[in-house]
């Protein structure tokens, strides 16, 4: 495993109480305030990406949710009369 080069600082404000708190908890599970932090910012920097950018379905789902994307395109009235009106974008002749 190669050694990553860190150049980029973050810089909280905290209380002395919450700082503290870090800095045991840091203790008890043996990393210093800077890798007890940059662990859990990571962890729930990865949460958060997933839950924007993936999705689970159980496998009877993601059968019916593959055959629908697979499926051909449906009609769809109101969408094709809402496709023929000008854009709000579009220049109109007054």
């Amino acid at each position: 495993m190669g050694i990553t080069l860190k150049e980029e600082r973050i810089e909280v404000r905290l209380a002395a109480a919450e700082k503290e708190r870090i800095k045991h908890a840091a203790a008890l599970v043996h990393q210093n305030i800077s890798e007890f932090v940059l662990r859990a910012v990571s962890a729930a920097a990865d949460q958060a990406l997933a839950e924007q950018t993936r999705f689970v379905l159980p496998p009877e789902q993601i059968e019916r949710f593959h055959a629908a994307l697979d499926a051909p395109p449906r009609p769809i009235p109101e969408l094709r009369a809402l496709f023929a009106k000008p854009s709000v974008l579009e220049q109109r002749d007054a």
